[in-house]
């Protein structure tokens, strides 16, 4: 069992000593009823949460806070904002100053809310989330790392300072870095900083190559996971079976490396079908391929 506290109040987090934490994204401002979404949630497993907002209707700290407490969660990280117009590794060196600047106020944020990661996309997505292929992508992003190096070295001081882990997420090939993990995690293994780390996305990992290879590439480095399904394709985000991911191969992998880092399911169904998932068996069949 776990214990935290929020707005002063004891939340005991169930959870077997060595077991892994299931988490579940927590969009807030968009059309879920937050509450409703993290009950459901909850009853398949999930003892916290990754925050995520709609940028034009963003709730205030104190209602993320008491929606948490009401649910009997903790918010344990932040996905920090991205999109068309953040990107890290940009050739415009004052648009990577100003995404530093945005990056040390996502951190202290997640500060605020309890739980000091934040989830930070390597590049902007292409315009119309174009996709490219592999050889297009791997093109692109070759000028790219000595930039992405450049501010990845800027961003673990401003880590260190607020006491926040920056987490870098592999990202599909609507981007122009990111697909290759074992590049991307050399690239963060460089940086010799505690405070750059990875996080993995099994949808991403799963479009742009092998999940398994990908465990193993970056285990050292992985202290936080995007969990969804998709069919090899599409990122669409689907719950864990509703694609074609291999999740046999990718529990093993996660078993393998002892990764015992977080589960968190980037999933969107809305609130009833979760719910009937749940009544399903939902929490099971996520213990198996989660390797919980």
């Amino acid at each position: 069992m776990h214990l935290c506290t929020i707005l002063g109040h004891e939340v005991h987090l169930q959870r077997s000593p060595g077991v892994p934490a299931l988490a579940v994204i927590a969009p807030f401002g968009f059309s879920f009823q937050i509450d409703r979404f993290l009950q459901a949630w909850k009853s398949v497993g999930c003892t916290s949460f990754q925050y995520y907002r709609n940028e034009q209707r963003p709730p205030t700290v104190a209602e993320v806070l008491a929606l948490a407490s009401q649910a009997g969660m903790v918010c344990d990280s932040i996905h920090g904002v991205f999109g068309y117009h953040i990107d890290p590794s940009s050739p415009d060196p004052d648009h990577r100053r100003a995404c530093l600047d945005m990056y040390r106020d996502e951190g202290k944020l997640a500060v605020e809310l309890g739980g000091p990661m934040v989830v930070v996309h390597p590049a902007c997505w292409n315009p119309d989330r174009r996709e490219m292929s592999r050889a297009e992508v791997e093109a692109s992003s070759e000028p790219r790392w000595p930039r992405l190096r450049e501010f990845l070295l800027a961003l673990a001081d401003i880590g260190h300072t607020q006491g926040v882990t920056y987490l870098i997420e592999n990202q599909p090939f609507n981007c122009p870095l990111g697909h290759d993990v074992a590049r991307l995690a050399q690239a963060v293994r460089e940086i010799h900083s505690p405070r750059i780390q990875m996080c993995l996305d099994t949808g991403h990992a799963h479009i742009t190559g092998d999940i398994a290879k990908a465990v193993h590439d970056a285990s050292d480095l992985i202290k936080y996971l995007h969990i969804h399904d998709n069919d090899g394709k599409l990122d669409d985000h689907r719950m864990p079976g509703d694609g074609n991911l291999p999740w046999d191969k990718f529990a093993q992998a996660l078993r393998d490396t002892k990764l015992s880092c977080t589960r968190m399911l980037e999933v969107f169904y809305d609130e009833p079908r979760v719910e009937g998932l749940a009544a399903g068996g939902l929490a099971d069949l996520l213990k198996r391929d989660c390797a919980l």
